[in-house]
């Protein structure tokens, strides 16, 4: 009896494991971008099977530049962004109290699979800003625990 109680529990934690291995990674914040919502050296919980992504959640994106980041999404597809005299503005609203540069002129109207994202410590972020819209098949899963 005590060996299948040990065999059982044994089984269930095996599975347990595999579970999150495949549904769950780890992330360690890494520098300011996220500030004062996540902190240099915090240990993050991703969710990767996430198959939809809201404006305002947190996000690990794999980029071609910068690896992977840690963003919140501010517009998904169909929004436009919009830079306009250093003010955001998404779909004509202004986003604040987010800004770009003040010489910066562009509009984003964001397709279906594209996401436009941004570090909540705005002003020390290198985001979608820099780099775009990103690809929703480059999102790596939404931060669930941190």
């Amino acid at each position: 009896m005590r060996k299948k109680t040990y065999l059982l529990i044994g089984s269930i934690q095996i599975v347990i494991i595999i579970v999150y291995i495949l549904l769950f990674k780890i992330t360690i914040i890494s520098g300011q971008s996220m500030s004062p919502t996540l902190k240099d050296g915090q240990i993050t919980l991703v969710y990767k099977s996430c198959d939809d992504y809201e404006v305002g959640e947190i996000i690990t994106v794999n980029t071609n530049e910068y690896g992977v980041c840690v963003k919140r999404i501010l517009a998904k597809g169909g929004d436009v962004i919009t830079f306009h005299d250093g003010k955001i503005l998404k779909n004509g609203i202004e986003l604040q109290p987010y800004e770009c540069e003040p010489n910066l002129e562009q509009e984003y109207n964001l397709e279906d699979d594209q996401y436009f994202i941004i570090g909540d410590n705005y002003k020390a972020s290198i985001d979608s800003r820099n780099y775009g819209p990103v690809m929703k098949s480059d999102i790596i899963g939404k931060v669930v625990l941190y």
